[in-house]
């Protein structure tokens, strides 16, 4: 793994370099790729049409076109405050964490910031996680955890460890897998690393990482990471391409 780590700190300058040339194009499709992939995630579908309308604005359909449409609005505004909270430097904290899922919950949850009733992880995890009623003290033991020990490793294994350890207390109800994946790329930016976009198609290794060993999600981590400077790399052979051969990356 440490000739993994090697590999994605040499070539994390490319995407530095496209983000510094290409930043407002680049972002926007990386966006529309973590829209899309972390939906599938969790299990929901995503039709170009419905990301279009969406960030365009477009009125909902339907109450659960309603629902999906606030859903990728929020995660697209995340996604923005993510980006800039690691350029301020901000630190992770237990009112980070509960920020990030209030701005990811519908605006009427009635939930928000607050601790998971259940002692199951709900939705499509099937994780052993803490009980309900010591989430409290296993959040605040996550966060020592995270300043005592991680924030010393390489930011690829910080990150990917951390998300794993987060999973396990599973502190809310609803939106916990997002809040953690935006939690575990605010980490990889923080150090300046590319975000880790985990796309669809590895959706069985992402959970069969969660469910395994702290470390099997590093590898996870570090192939969607790698995949982000593919990315990265592929818009600036564009760029320096003639027009017809031009092609789109993501």
């Amino acid at each position: 793994m440490n000739l993994t780590y090697l590999e994605i700190d040499s070539q994390r300058s490319i995407y530095h370099d496209v983000v510094e040339h290409d930043g407002k194009t680049f972002r926007d499709r990386l966006a529309l790729s973590w829209l899309y992939h972390d939906h599938a995630l969790e299990g929901v579908v995503v039709a170009p049409e419905d990301l279009e309308r969406a960030l365009q604005g477009m009125p909902a359909r339907n109450y659960c076109d309603g629902v999906l449409l606030h859903s990728l609005r929020s995660l697209r505004s995340c996604i923005d405050f993510v980006h800039d909270s690691a350029a301020r430097g901000d630190e992770l904290t237990l009112d980070w964490l509960r920020d990030v899922h209030a701005r990811i919950c519908p605006d009427d949850y009635e939930a928000v910031g607050q601790y998971r009733k259940r002692d199951t992880s709900p939705g499509v995890y099937h994780l052993t996680v803490a009980p309900a009623n010591s989430i409290s003290y296993h959040f605040h033991k996550f966060i020592d955890t995270y300043r005592e020990e991680l924030a010393q490793m390489h930011p690829v294994r910080q990150a990917a460890i951390a998300h794993w350890e987060f999973m396990r207390v599973f502190p809310f109800d609803e939106r916990t897998g997002v809040v953690g994946r935006l939690m575990l790329n605010f980490l990889l930016l923080r150090h300046q690393f590319p975000p880790a976009i985990i796309h669809a198609t590895d959706r069985h290794l992402y959970f069969d990482a969660l469910n395994g060993h702290r470390t099997d999600l590093v590898p996870v981590v570090a192939d969607a990471t790698r995949s982000t400077i593919a990315a990265a790399r592929a818009l600036q052979q564009e760029s320096k391409a003639p027009s017809r051969h031009r092609r789109a990356a993501l």
